[in-house]
């Protein structure tokens, strides 16, 4: 086994800058042209040239009309295999469009990719309200219920390890965690909750709720199932929790029952 002190040694350079110019894609920034991923890549244009070239010969990017770059839907191929290989029950989506038809909200189903969250399903809302959540979308853990319900799965030691690099903590709002003790402290909040609400936490005109889904024998959480909806769809927080809380727990329950581990 490589250990991970000595696992820079081992990388390939050119392979890193390949994959970091594919993750540098995002819904925002869908195109970029080569001076663009040069830029982002903080090298030269020949350089980045070559690994356009190498992404656009295998199927990961497409080059467009305007001589812009974006990505290629082989790249999903990739990301659904991925979601395929985390066996999750076929009965989970079928659970979570019950759980939407009933709150008439939108359903999501995240899990924890080291200090991010990663949407795995979204069930859009019915009614006007579009979400723009898409599988795949990536949000900040320690600013969101959702990573904080799963970062509880970890030790406070893992947690601090996990967050040691990072300096700057962008703040969506007021109850945005400042530093790793503050992130700590809801954490431990979200280890002892069924459920956590978001009431515009991390964006100022959206609610949201998660609910912890825990491995059937193991019991500890593998998955978080949440639900989002304008702020101005419930008159209250207190109308938001009785109407749509114990239906969320229940749709979690029956997911955790589902689960193999």
């Amino acid at each position: 086994m490589i250990e991970e002190i000595d696992a820079e040694k081992y990388l390939v350079p050119g392979l890193v800058r390949g994959l970091k110019i594919l993750e540098s894609f995002t819904a925002e920034k869908s195109e970029m042209t080569l001076s663009e991923i040069a830029k982002n890549l903080d090298i030269n244009r020949s350089s980045a040239f070559r690994l356009v070239q190498t992404l656009e010969y295998c199927g990961y990017l497409l080059r467009t009309p305007h001589k812009s770059y974006k990505l290629n839907v082989k790249v999903l191929q990739l990301g659904y295999t991925a979601i395929e290989s985390m066996n999750i029950p076929q009965q989970v989506t079928a659970i979570m469009q019950q759980l939407r038809d009933k709150t008439k909200v939108a359903v999501h189903l995240s899990v924890l990719d080291d200090i991010e969250i990663v949407y795995l399903n979204n069930i859009q809302a019915l009614g006007a309200f579009t979400s723009n959540i898409r599988v795949g979308t990536r949000w900040p853990a320690y600013a969101t219920v959702i990573g904080q319900m799963l970062l509880g799965s970890l030790s406070n030691d893992e947690i601090r390890a996990r967050f040691e690099g990072i300096s700057e903590w962008k703040k969506y709002s007021a109850s945005t965690a400042k530093d790793i003790n503050e992130l700590i402290e809801k954490i431990e909040i979200a280890r002892n909750s069924d459920y956590l609400i978001s009431w515009k936490n991390f964006k100022p005109d959206m609610i949201a709720c998660a609910a912890p889904i825990r491995g059937k024998i193991s019991k500890e959480i593998q998955y978080v199932l949440s639900v989002s909806c304008p702020a101005t769809s419930y008159k209250s927080r207190e109308q938001f929790v009785k109407e749509v809380v114990p239906l969320l727990l229940t749709a979690a329950d029956e997911i955790s029952d589902l689960m193999i581990q």
